[in-house]
């Protein structure tokens, strides 16, 4: 029962990317013909002819009756969208031309004509239209500080306005990486519904660098690839701010320290010095001077006498 329910899960994702393939492509805000024509030898008088655009779920596309384009019961989501080429009505050409193109008109649509004096209509074409839109090339952003050997560090790559989800493939020195738990993708959606991807790298760095990281459309069939990031690696760290800010002030302290231990020992020495100089400049007055003499006094004889 099983291998049965696998066999039936298998057969569905087969015609499911069937009818995908065979399905239009249609880019979002872009204009897209989707094909209806009538097999005729003789020209067509566009009063004799009606269209009826349909979608899979029996939206009114566009409607075309007797010559003239017939609005009143018209989606609200396709006016002002839709038209048919006039002049190529008459040689059966009942192609619908739908601007604007955005997610919601993802879908099937029939073409049904009828011509005057006919009993009832006829389906003419079935098409179906699946929606996608162009990813952004990718931009890499690494590390703002320097890279140095045996560190982790994150690479991160942004891709915006896509759909529908991509692939996201990261390739480290030209070499597709293969380890998917390295990197960490996330979506979100804008105000059209389009994808916007970012997606993360790790990598342990023992060498020089380059990164590249690859955005995958598998609807267009189309692959959107950065430019090559390259980072040098510095062989060992250097201090940080503070360490540095605190070593100068050291180094400062130092020198201003030993500038004033020598200016001490200076003004020591000049004061030894000057001292030194003045014993010396005594004790040679001291060794060569002669005892004073006693001056007579004339105004005190007795004084002479004794």
């Amino acid at each position: 029962m099983s291998h049965f329910c696998r066999e039936l899960s298998l057969l569905l994702l087969l015609l499911a990317h069937a009818q995908a393939d065979n399905c239009l492509t249609a880019i979002v805000g872009e204009t897209v013909q989707i094909p209806c024509s009538l097999k005729t030898e003789e020209s067509l008088k566009t009063e004799d002819i009606s269209v009826e655009w349909k979608t899979s779920e029996d939206l009114i596309v566009h409607s075309f009756v007797k010559g003239q384009d017939y609005w009143t019961n018209q989606a609200p989501q396709f006016k002002g969208r839709t038209q048919l080429f006039r002049s190529e009505l008459s040689h059966g050409n009942l192609s619908l031309s739908l601007s604007s193109v955005s997610l919601t008109d993802d879908a099937g649509y029939t073409c049904n004509y009828h011509r005057s004096g006919e009993p009832t209509s006829r389906q003419l074409s079935q098409e179906c239209l699946q929606i996608a839109g162009h990813y952004s090339v990718p931009v890499v952003q690494g590390p703002a500080s320097p890279v140095f050997n045996d560190q982790e560090v994150n690479f991160t790559c942004k891709s915006t306005g896509g759909f529908p989800e991509p692939k996201v493939q990261w390739s480290v020195n030209k070499e597709l990486l293969q380890n998917s738990r390295r990197v960490n993708t996330t979506l979100s959606r804008d105000s059209r519904g389009l994808y916007n991807v970012t997606s993360v790298l790790i990598v342990n760095v023992t060498g020089d660098v380059s990164v590249t990281c690859t955005v995958e459309n598998d609807r267009l069939r189309e692959k959107t690839t950065s430019a090559e990031s390259e980072y040098l690696i510095k062989a060992e760290k250097e201090p940080n701010g503070g360490t540095k800010v605190i070593v100068v002030l050291v180094a400062v302290l130092v020198v201003l320290v030993i500038v004033l231990i020598v200016v001490i020992v200076v003004l020591k020495k000049r004061k030894w010095k000057h001292q030194r100089n003045g014993e010396a400049v005594t004790n040679k007055d001291e060794g060569s001077g002669t005892p004073l003499q006693q001056t007579p006094n004339k105004d005190n004889p007795e004084a002479e006498q004794l």
